[in-house]
């Protein structure tokens, strides 16, 4: 298996209104539920948080992207401002 086989990017399933009013939209690639994820996430298979809970072992190595967590900070300052 080459490593984008085991690369995965865990989405949030829709809700309404987005997240972030410029999030895209796919499907989860294990239970096809629409899900949201950055316009900027990388191009690996998407799964929504319910079925990545499921399928990620205890060793894991899970990566937070510095611009998801720049986008996360401006989200939440927007929010209490």
């Amino acid at each position: 298996m080459t490593k984008d086989e085991y690369t995965i990017v865990v989405c949030a399933r829709i809700t309404t209104p987005l997240f972030l009013v410029d999030n895209e939209i796919g499907k989860c690639s294990e239970c096809g539920w629409k899900v949201q994820f950055r316009p900027h996430a990388p191009k690996v298979r998407k799964m929504c948080m319910e079925c990545a809970a499921e399928q990620i072992g205890p060793d894991a190595k899970i990566q937070v992207p510095q611009r998801m967590l720049e986008d996360l900070r401006d989200y939440f300052r927007k929010k209490h401002s």
